[in-house]
């Protein structure tokens, strides 16, 4: 699937925050994780998905449009029809937008603790 313009070339020209935030703006609705969710097994037009998810087809394409530009999916024109896939960067670019919650970051300095009301007296 080719398009004019990379998911990885529009997402780059972001922030990292700015990218973080969007990829997690875009997974925060029950029909884009839908959508992700279709487009996980296979490629997708446009009229199936409006198909499988009963969106009329303005909120369809505003859904897509949050996905797209969040860089996790890609379209490709085939006459009046857009075919849809996951993008090969959509589970580094999820993956990249979530906190780790495993350690702290190497600049968050040591841990402070609060003095408590019996350390004081």
């Amino acid at each position: 699937m080719t398009n004019d313009r990379s998911a990885t070339a529009v997402i780059s020209e972001r922030p990292a925050m700015e990218r973080r935030v969007a990829v997690f703006k875009a997974l925060a609705d029950p029909y884009r994780l839908q959508i992700l969710s279709i487009l996980s097994s296979q490629v997708r037009c446009n009229c199936h998905l409006q198909d499988m998810l009963d969106l009329a087809p303005n909120l369809l394409s505003y859904h897509l449009k949050v996905l797209r530009t969040a860089g996790l999916i890609i379209g490709s024109r085939r006459g009046r029809w857009i075919d849809y896939a996951i993008t090969d960067e959509a589970r580094e670019l999820v993956d990249a937008s979530l906190p780790s919650l495993v350690a702290a970051p190497p600049d968050a300095g040591p841990l402070k603790t609060c003095d408590t009301d019996e350390d004081a007296g």
